[in-house]
């Protein structure tokens, strides 16, 4: 599963053992124990974490796309 992480977030592990550190504007994938945690759930339904089924080639490529910054134009072309 494809995640972008919007904070600085750390996932503890239900073994209370381990943490996951995930930071903020990672955009990969993460461990399934992750996916299952009530917080990890929590912090999706918050939209602090953005979950996609988009593949990694998919994303790369949108961001190889120029982006068009019309804050930029002149008055006279409005």
């Amino acid at each position: 599963m494809v995640v972008l992480s919007k904070r600085n977030i750390i996932i503890p592990a239900p073994d209370g053992k381990t943490k996951k550190f995930i930071a903020k504007d990672y955009i990969g994938e993460v461990e399934k124990w992750v996916t299952e945690t009530d917080y990890f759930k929590a912090l999706v339904k918050d939209g602090k974490i953005v979950v996609t089924s988009t593949a990694d080639k998919e994303l790369d490529k949108a961001a190889e796309k120029p982006v068009t910054d019309h804050t930029r134009r002149k008055k006279t072309e409005e």
